[in-house]
């Protein structure tokens, strides 16, 4: 074990959040104002009208924002329904193999004020050379393609890869289908920093995790002073926006002894060691391959153990029950009635009253715990308020001050 080389990494982090009323809209100019610089591109994507990217102090790129809903929910023309402080914002590649990524990520989120609503888009990526018992990955994936080895769970797959006269070679396989909540890639990453895009910052990650010795050539150094050019292959899983939550099951000795619900969030993730903790509970279920066994059902078929990450481990799911929920009509309604009316008064203490009702009424939990049935917009706004009521608060002053607006809110809209 203590020869075993490994390098893991977030690839992508794109979170769904909310623009706060305070210093709203958070666009070009107002980071510019911030002191950033802003790199706008001429025109948007399909569902937001701007979009920017963030640099740093060295110029290079740090967030990328994508705002201003194409269809928002005070746009009478388009009847829509997406809030007008929705905006999706991405952590750049090159940050994602910061050691401090997430961190980076969460203080720049909160410095500006976004109300984070869930992890959009997360890819959590092991780099290696050999397969902990040595096998070659190269021809470990040749013989799963010959049917000498069958995967457990994830039945869709993609591969890519070259018909020569001699063999066919493979260099990249995926599972699961657009719509999973994870997917999961086995490939080259060597041949695709080659042939695709250079990424140096992919390459001196792997030289910090001693993968390779020299960061520029690739190449590592044999037992006998030789070098020679690794091929470093990759395992990524990505998590949709679906996952909202986990279901852990730990395993001791193939007995299920236990099972909670594990919130899907960035602190999950907030370092290295907790990126591969996350990994490690991910491949038992996603990446688990059977020995093929003619006439014997797949899955008691003798396990083909790749990565060797204990005996005693914790198998992490996603809990296939908690897909995105179907609009409530009556909470939608009352959703596009708080925007339009924070939209249109005067008074900060009533526009983050509404605000924050707002964020309230879109998070699940509230979802989950108010079914539609026998409810009235003045139903679930009264819930919304007094659940806010019971939440513990900094100060008697901020309470009472943060009470008065919500009712005053109530009084205005349903007298």
């Amino acid at each position: 074990m203590s020869d075993i080389v490994r390098c893991i990494n977030l690839d992508w982090l794109e979170v769904y959040c909310l623009e706060t009323g305070e210093g709203f809209p958070h666009d070009a100019d107002y980071f510019r104002s911030h002191g950033y610089d802003v790199q706008e591109r001429d025109y948007g994507t399909r569902q937001y009208n701007q979009m920017f990217t963030i640099l740093d102090k060295d110029l290079l790129g740090f967030v990328e924002v994508r705002r201003c809903p194409v269809a928002s929910a005070h746009d009478s023309s388009t009847r829509g329904i997406f809030s007008p402080y929705s905006c999706h914002i991405r952590l750049v590649n090159r940050y994602c193999y910061h050691k401090q990524a997430v961190f980076l990520f969460t203080d720049f989120l909160q410095k500006h004020g976004y109300t984070v609503q869930r992890i959009y888009r997360l890819d959590l990526a092991l780099d290696f050379e050999k397969f902990d018992d040595g096998t070659d990955p190269k021809q470990f994936l040749r013989r799963y393609m010959e049917g000498k080895f069958t995967k457990i769970n994830q039945c869709n797959l993609s591969a890519h890869g070259h018909d020569r006269w001699e063999q066919r070679d493979w260099n990249s396989l995926s599972w699961g289908s657009p719509k999973s909540m994870v997917s999961t890639k086995f490939y080259n990453k060597t041949q695709e920093l080659r042939e695709a895009k250079d990424k140096p910052y992919i390459r001196y990650a792997w030289f910090e995790s001693h993968l390779v010795d020299d960061w520029v050539n690739l190449t590592k150094k044999t037992a006998d002073g030789g070098l020679y050019q690794p091929e470093i292959w990759r395992v990524e899983f990505s998590i949709k926006s679906s996952a909202r939550a986990w279901y852990i099951v730990e395993d001791c000795n193939g007995q299920k002894v236990r099972t909670f619900r594990q919130p899907h969030e960035l602190g999950y993730y907030a370092d290295k060691k907790d990126q591969l903790k996350a990994f490690v509970m991910l491949q038992y279920h996603y990446f688990h391959f059977k020995r093929f066994e003619p006439g014997v059902r797949k899955d008691r078929c003798e396990d083909r153990v790749l990565f060797n990450f204990g005996k005693h481990h914790e198998v992490l799911k996603l809990e296939t029950l908690l897909t995105d929920a179907p609009k409530d009509g009556v909470a939608e309604a009352l959703k596009k009635r708080l925007v339009f009316y924070r939209m249109t008064h005067g008074d900060a203490a009533i526009k983050n009253a509404c605000t924050l009702l707002i964020t309230q009424l879109e998070s699940e939990a509230i979802r989950n715990a108010t079914p539609s049935w026998n409810r009235t917009e003045a139903d679930f706004l009264q819930l919304l308020i007094s659940r806010r009521m019971q939440m513990p608060q900094e100060s008697l002053t901020e309470s009472i001050d943060t009470v008065e607006s919500l009712l005053a809110v109530e009084r205005d809209l349903f007298k």
